[in-house]
């Protein structure tokens, strides 16, 4: 009975799942402000209010409405130049466009012969396009030897040098300042030119002494010399190339065998072989790690490091000898004029242009896509070429052995380009 009189315990609060949450207040929106009146308007608002005094309507409180803008039209180009519109229902790419002045002759043709050139060179395998421009680099090394060997009987060889890659290097001038920006393009171009430059120069010095066929025989020793070294440096070698290497190398010897007895000059020449042999391994390395835009510069570079040393070789010759009675010769303009005359500038030129300038840039761009060791070999047709050009211009000749070499050289150098040509499916080769 007391119970009842008892008072409930305190309950803690608890939330109510039934109880709605409270509700947001969203803010209101003004309505738009009314435009300001212009001008116009304010002027004409008491004639409106006037004329609709007398028949008032539910619209009378409205204002007028704006006035609309007038849409422009668009405008084309008529034949003339001149901009016109264009009429309504008409589209912009239906109006006449002005004909766009016609291309001269000249870059017409340009145009037809690059589009037909790619064409003809789609059809061609990339390496068996770059084997093609290695053996016309071949043939144009093979008659350096000769020019150069009748052009020393008219001129000092040092000074040869200094005035073929002289004339070799200016075309390159510009893009020596390109090289300079890249460091990598400079020091690899100059490491290349120093390379080339103990090739090209011994080579010069070795052709005072030493028979322009035996030259172009011995250096053909980069068949056997870039695979060697390619060898020690890791790469692996396919049996192939060293079958056709020893072939070439046996048809060397069989040629030095049927030609005068060793010199000086052939030591020289040797060299020669081992610094072009050290050229092709640089080149291919550096060819394939390098954009194709810096070809230009790499090979400006080089040219213009083989001229540098050629005119520092030619000068520390001339100190080193009595060179007064040449220079008294040349004291007035006219002597100087007349001595120049005599000088072989077709030579001169054509050693320049193409069998340096030329031959150095196909070099570095058929490399990418042939190696080194292969390189070797398709040089390899050198002194068959070499003794054809002697033959030819020099008068030079060899028997039946000096036949039976070249067949050597001919059989080892194809055999590689023929085997080298096909894509190796197991190398991942496309």
């Amino acid at each position: 009975m007391f119970l009842s009189k008892l008072p409930n315990p305190p309950r803690p609060w608890r939330p109510s799942l039934l109880e709605a949450p409270p509700l947001r207040t969203l803010p209101r929106l003004l309505p738009a402000a009314a435009p300001s009146p212009t001008r116009r308007r304010r002027l004409l608002a008491p004639l409106a209010a006037a004329s609709n005094s007398g028949s008032p309507s539910k619209d009378s409180n409205r204002s007028p409405p704006p006035p609309s803008k007038k849409k422009k039209k668009k405008k084309a180009a008529d034949e003339s130049g001149r901009w016109k519109s264009v009429p309504p229902g008409m589209r912009e790419s239906a109006a006449p466009v002005p004909d766009e002045p016609p291309a001269s002759p000249c870059t017409t043709a340009r145009r037809r012969a690059r589009a037909a050139w790619r064409k003809v060179a789609s059809l061609v395998p990339r390496k068996a396009r770059s084997v093609v421009l290695l053996n016309l680099v071949t043939i144009v090394f093979a008659s350096n030897i000769s020019v150069v060997k009748e052009a020393e009987t008219m001129l000092d060889p040092d000074l040869f040098n200094v005035l073929r890659f002289t004339i070799s290097a200016i075309p390159f001038v510009p893009l020596l300042l390109k090289a300079l920006n890249d460091v990598q393009v400079f020091i690899r171009g100059v490491e290349l030119g120093i390379w080339v430059a103990i090739g090209y120069l011994a080579q010069a010095i070795g052709l005072v002494t030493a028979d322009a066929g035996r030259t172009a025989f011995i250096s053909s020793l980069t068949v056997i010399i870039v695979p060697f070294l390619d060898g020690i440096l890791g790469a692996e070698i396919p049996a192939y190339t060293w079958i056709g290497a020893l072939l070439s190398l046996i048809g060397v010897g069989i040629l030095e065998l049927s030609g005068s007895p060793p010199c000086v000059g052939d030591l020289l020449n040797l060299l020669s072989a081992f610094g072009f042999a050290i050229h092709m391994l640089r080149t291919e390395h550096i060819s394939r790690n390098m954009k194709k835009e810096n070809f230009p510069a790499l090979v400006g570079c080089q040219v213009l490091v083989v001229a540098f040393v050629s005119a520092v070789s030619f000068f520390i010759k001339c100190s080193a000898k009595n060179v007064h009675q040449w220079t008294s010769q040349l004291q007035s303009p006219m002597k100087l004029f007349g001595v120049m005359i005599q000088f072989p500038w077709l030579s001169i030129l054509y050693t320049g242009i193409f069998s340096t300038t030329f031959c150095l840039w196909a070099e570095v761009a058929a490399m990418r896509d042939v190696s080194a060791t292969e390189t070797a070999i398709i040089y390899g047709l050198e002194p068959v070429w070499g003794a054809a050009f002697a033959w030819a211009m020099l008068g030079e000749r060899w028997g039946m052995t000096g036949f039976v070499g070249a067949i050597f050289i001919i059989a080892g150098s194809f055999m590689v380009q023929i085997l080298g040509s096909f894509p190796d499916v197991s190398r991942g080769d496309s």
